[in-house]
């Protein structure tokens, strides 16, 4: 058996799902402070840069909906699902998933799960990680349930599901990102693939004659 593993934003899809989701959220009153957008786009920059403080990005992206019903936030992320994955699914996104149809795909990102969950179901992929949120009684409280799913927690969800699933972990691993926060989980590939790599992440490619693609960005 092979294993597919996708990272989601700028890799598997052509854009960032979880910063159109602050723009989703903002559209829908969910925030309220006018600097928000702002700070994001720091953290969208220490991203870049390979220099993300992981922990202090994830409390910040789930504070809009501290306090929030699940249902609600749910529902409105079903909407946004579909406006993204029309918005994001181009021709990398459709021959990826074509190449590996009759392979067992997950995808494996650091966005908030339940926007995973959307995006993969309407990408046809059935397994996914993603940063999980606490909820306490069916509400959201702005705190992430335990570590991040970024740079080798990705690594250690992946390999416990593959236990779990009595999978080998020598067997045949392809690995699409653009990040080299996802370092560890293309050391963990037979076949490492980098698509429109950061800067760093180039740089390792270069060294270890990795497989880049340069997706066409309109």
């Amino acid at each position: 058996m092979t294993l597919v593993l996708f990272d989601l934003d700028d890799s598997l899809i052509a854009g960032d799902s979880e910063r159109a989701w602050v723009d989703y959220m903002n559209q829908n009153s969910l925030i309220n402070d006018k600097s928000y957008p702002k700070i994001i786009s720091e953290f969208e920059k220490d991203y870049r840069r390979g220099e993300l403080d992981i922990n202090s990005y994830v409390k910040f992206i789930l504070n809009p909906v501290k306090g929030i019903s699940e249902d609600f936030v749910v529902n409105l992320s079903k909407l946004f699902a579909k406006e993204i994955v029309n918005l994001y699914k181009d021709t990398l996104t459709k021959e990826l998933l074509a190449k590996h149809e009759s392979h067992v795909c997950i995808i494996v990102s650091g966005t908030l799960s339940f926007l995973v969950k959307e995006i993969a179901s309407l990408l046809g992929i059935e397994n996914y990680f993603g940063t999980e949120p606490e909820i306490i009684k069916g509400f959201f409280t702005g705190n992430p349930l335990g570590e991040p799913n970024f740079g080798r927690e990705k690594v250690r969800k992946i390999k416990e599901w593959m236990i779990s699933n009595q999978l080998d972990l020598n067997q045949e691993i392809y690995v699409y990102s653009d990040s080299i926060f996802d370092l560890p989980l293309l050391d963990l590939a037979t076949i490492p693939t980098a698509i429109n790599p950061d800067k760093k992440l180039r740089k390792v490619c270069s060294e270890r004659s990795w497989k880049v693609i340069e997706r066409n960005i309109l």
